[in-house]
């Protein structure tokens, strides 16, 4: 174990982070350090706003996905290593918008027709 990662997890762990999570921002960390075979530490602004370009745009990673990275990065930088990340506000994913399923007339009418008693059908209306 390098002495950034075990410094790293002794962070975390003074910092009350859960094991899970302690799992996965080491994970996010190792990937990270894996994709430019470079230290987590000596990697510049320029290559961390590469590997979000990299996330998003060839891995296709869901929002969460890239969320856990950028809180894994955040945690590093500015708790392990006391260096602020001044590009925080530009890898942040935008927020999905899921619209809800609203079922039209007539489906709700063969759903009330598939009931077979009144009292479900009142428990419904």
């Amino acid at each position: 174990m390098t002495a950034l990662r075990q410094r790293m997890l002794e962070d975390m762990c003074l910092r009350g982070l859960s094991p899970a999570t302690q799992r996965s921002y080491l994970g996010a960390i190792t990937a990270l350090a894996r994709h430019f075979n470079t230290p987590p530490d000596q990697l510049t602004d320029g290559q961390l706003r590469q590997y979000f370009l990299y996330l998003r745009m060839e891995k296709q990673a869901a929002r969460s996905t890239s969320t856990v990275v950028l809180c894994a990065i955040k945690f590093l930088f500015e708790q392990t290593l006391r260096r602020p990340i001044p590009f925080f506000d530009l890898v942040r994913a935008p927020k999905q918008r899921i619209l809800p399923v609203i079922l039209s007339l007539d489906e709700v009418r063969q759903i009330l027709a598939c009931l077979r008693t009144s009292h479900h059908h009142a428990c419904l209306c």
